[in-house]
Formats: C-alpha cells, structure tokens, sequence
C-alpha cells in the first residue's frame, strides 16, 4: 500500500529580487505587484507541500512482498501457505507438509527402500473448508514437497520503494525577493542528495531499491490557460546562482518571465515543483532482474513578479 499523500506548510528556501540592477533606474509598477507579500530570505510565504510516490510499474505474480501473512490457492481456494501446525502448502496437491519428527529408523517401510540421507519422510495434512483436518500420507520425499513460494522481486521492489523516506523538495530560486519581467530567473533543487536506501527481504531473495535524481519540472502558474502553463523541465538539480554570475542566464535550468502576478490572486504565481527519481533495484540471492523504478515528490510554490519602468 502506497503511503498517503501529506499535506502541511513548511518553510523552504526561495531566493528571489533582482539578480543585478538594469541600466537606468528601476521602478516596479505598483499595479502590477499587487502589493503581494515580500517573502523573508529562506521563506516561502504559507507555503503548502504536497509530497507524493508514484507507485513502481509492473507487479503481478505471488510471492514474499515483505509484509502480511503470505496466500496459496489451490482450486480456486485460498489457503495460507504456512500453517504452524501442519507445514507448508503445496499448490499442486492441495495438501500442507510437515517434517516427521522424530524420523523413523532405517529400515522402516516409510522409507520406501530409501536411506535417511536420501531425503525426508513427510506427513500430509489436508485442511477442509470447515476448518478440520483430514490426515494424508506419509511418504518419503527426496526434495521438500511444499515450502516457501518463490519471491516476486518486483513486489519486493514496491516494498522497498515505499519506504523511502524522501524530503520534502526546498526549492532555490533567484533572484531574491521580487521576480522581475525580463530579468533571468534561476532554479535548483536546494536538497539534492538522494535519501538512504531501503531493502525489502524475502523468502530467498533481498531487494534494494536505491534513488537517485533524475531532473526537475517547475510548472510556473503564469498562464491564465493552465493549458498553456510554463513548464520548465531540467536535467539534474540545477545551478546553485552566485551573484559572480551577474544577471546571465542559468546555463542548466532558468526562465525568464514575459507578465508579471499583479492581477493575480494576492499578486502571485502558484506554481510547482516535481522532483523526479529514479529508483535502481538491486537484487541479492537471486538472478532476476527488475527495471529501474520512477518515483517523484513535489511542492507548491508561489512568488511574486514584478513588471517594471525604466526611468531614463
């Protein structure tokens, strides 16, 4: 089961402002800002996060999914497929099998002509619907008749990837304050190392599942047609901005914004940032393999941007 979405406001880093003063004297339009709220350094105003994980693709099959009583059918009947009392169930009998113990002695007709280091000698047990029990056969086995059912690595997968403990995404924009028309707006992903690895275990196999950044989706708000919304997509966590850069563009993820929010609710663009992972699996104890695994969380945004006069 995949983990509920959670809402809360938190604090996240937005830098925002002039990245450098254009030529001649700046005056924002007072219209245009909408008098929105200027957000305090390494503050987004009330904002609100969303953080979400998208479910692994692929699945299907039995087998151990690291959580919960594991079910064999038989017949079109469910059976638990171990039962304390009575062994392992095997699918293709219908029956639960336990080891004899004490094993009887060499020689004894239930060995079939067999030696002890042949194999096991196993009792059956066939549980009814009512719950009652009808014994089986015993009879010598060389290989376990039941035992666990193989391990389904991609379930395993899920597993591990709903564990992750990923962070809520702090996004750095600059520059710092009030966005301006025209000037260069940067984007980064202020937290970019990957959260831990986290393993789910089997019957046989182990699963690994370890995250790794894939690229950055800034959905702008700055459309009145959420149709024609600016999404900005960026390979990686972006360029930290410098003020050495001056007011150049981000050479690996920037916009520069054509209108400004002062006709916008409050003065602002609500916009959001989706943080894309990529989930590698590592299986142990088996050969199997399981393709990598797409996972993302995300933050709501919102900022002001100011159009502005020049004054010559």
């Amino acid at each position: 089961m995949l983990k509920p979405v959670r809402r809360w406001v938190i604090g996240a880093p937005l830098f925002a402002g002039l990245l450098m003063a254009p030529t001649g004297t700046a005056v924002a339009d007072s219209t245009p800002t909408g008098g929105a709220t200027r957000c305090h350094v390494n503050v987004i105003c009330a904002g609100t996060s969303e953080t979400t994980t998208k479910p692994p693709k692929g699945g299907g099959g039995t087998g151990g999914t690291g959580g919960g009583p594991q079910v064999c059918t038989y017949n079109g009947q469910t059976y638990a497929c171990h039962n304390a009392e009575l062994g392992w169930f095997s699918t293709s009998t219908g029956y639960y099998y336990r080891l004899v113990n004490p094993q009887p002695p060499e020689g004894d007709p239930l060995w079939e002509g067999h030696k002890p280091e042949d194999g096991r000698v196993y009792a059956a047990t066939f549980l009814n619907s009512d719950g009652s029990q009808t014994p089986g056969p015993i009879k010598f086995f060389a290989q376990p008749p039941a035992g666990p059912p193989p391990d389904n690595p991609v379930e395993l997968a899920k597993s591990a990837a709903e564990e992750i403990d990923f962070p809520d995404p702090v996004p750095g924009i600059a520059p710092e304050g009030t966005s301006v028309v025209g000037v260069p707006v940067w984007f980064w992903l202020a937290n970019s190392q990957p959260p831990a690895a986290k393993t789910a275990r089997g019957n046989v196999i182990s699963v690994t599942v370890t995250p790794r950044l894939k690229s950055l989706e800034w959905s702008l708000g700055d459309q009145l047609d959420p149709k024609k919304e600016t999404v900005k997509t960026c390979v990686g966590a972006g360029t930290p901005y410098d003020p050495k850069y001056g007011a150049t563009p981000s050479p690996t993820c920037g916009h520069v914004f054509t209108t400004g929010s002062g006709t916008r609710k409050a003065g602002l663009f609500y916009g959001t940032l989706t943080v894309h992972w990529v989930g590698d699996v590592t299986i142990t104890g088996g050969t199997q393999t399981v393709a990598p695994i797409d996972l993302e969380t995300s933050v709501r945004l919102q900022f002001p941007v100011a159009e502005v006069q020049v004054l010559n």
